[in-house]
C-alpha cells in the first residue's frame, strides 16, 4: 500500500467524532502531544462509540477487549490544536469487530489507528459471540471502505 501525504490525506467521513482538548500534561519537552496520549485518545474513541452503542445491549459482566492496536504518526499535535478522532467499524466478525480511526488536526489526519476488539465473557472470559442485535447497532458506522 502506498502512503498518502499528510497534506494530501482526505479526512474520511466517518459517522462518528469526538473532539478533545489538547492539555499541558499532554506535553513532551518538545511541547508535542507525546505518542501515548495519542493513543489514549484513540481509547476513548473506541471506548466512547462502544459504550454509547454497544455497551447498553450486553450483560453486565461482559466486557470489551483490546486484542489488537496498529498506530501511525503522520503529523505533530501540540498545545491550542484542537483535535478531533473519528472512529468507524471496518469489520464486524463472530465475536470481535474491527475499527479505523483518524485523529484530526486543522483538516489534515496526524495520525491513524487500526484496531480489532472482542467481545468478552464476565464469567469465562473467552470470546462472546456478537449477537444479531449487536450486529445493527454496530452497521451504522460501518466504513468499510474507509480510507487509511
Amino acid at each position: 500500500m502506498t502512503e498518502t501525504t499528510t497534506e494530501t490525506a482526505a479526512v474520511p467521513d466517518y459517522a462518528f467524532w469526538h473532539d478533545v482538548t489538547v492539555r499541558h500534561a499532554d506535553l513532551d519537552p518538545n511541547d508535542h502531544v507525546t505518542n501515548s496520549v495519542i493513543c489514549a485518545l484513540f481509547d476513548d474513541g473506541r471506548y466512547i462509540l462502544l459504550r454509547q452503542k454497544l455497551r447498553p445491549l450486553v450483560e453486565a459482566t461482559d466486557y470489551f477487549a483490546l486484542v489488537k492496536l496498529e498506530m501511525n504518526f503522520r503529523k505533530e499535535v501540540r498545545m491550542f490544536d484542537a483535535p478531533r478522532v473519528g472512529t468507524a467499524i471496518t469489520r464486524i466478525g463472530r465475536s470481535s469487530m474491527a475499527m479505523r480511526q483518524h485523529l484530526i488536526v486543522g483538516g489534515m489526519i496526524a495520525a491513524t489507528a487500526e484496531s480489532v476488539t472482542v467481545l468478552a465473557d464476565g464469567h469465562s472470559r473467552s470470546a462472546k459471540p456478537l449477537s444479531a442485535t449487536h450486529h445493527e447497532a454496530l452497521r451504522p458506522f460501518l466504513a468499510a471502505a474507509a480510507s487509511g
